[in-house]
């Protein structure tokens, strides 16, 4: 039977497991996108009516990690 604290301690370590997951992601990124999905975000709140037919060239621009 699962007692109130194996639950705890098995949320626990399933959040200990995601935060570090989310760290090596974040980390391992590739830093020279940062640029073009600034630029994405930006285009897609200023005009998001016309985004749809900019967005195949934002993803053009943007370097496999």
């Amino acid at each position: 039977m699962l007692t109130p604290e194996i639950v705890y301690g098995l949320g626990a370590l399933v959040l200990l497991a995601a935060l570090v997951w989310g760290m090596t992601q974040y980390k391992r990124r590739n830093r020279a996108n940062d640029p073009v999905t600034e630029r994405a975000t930006r285009a897609e709140y200023d005009h998001p009516d016309t985004y749809q037919r900019e967005e195949e060239k934002f993803r053009d621009q943007v370097r496999p990690s």
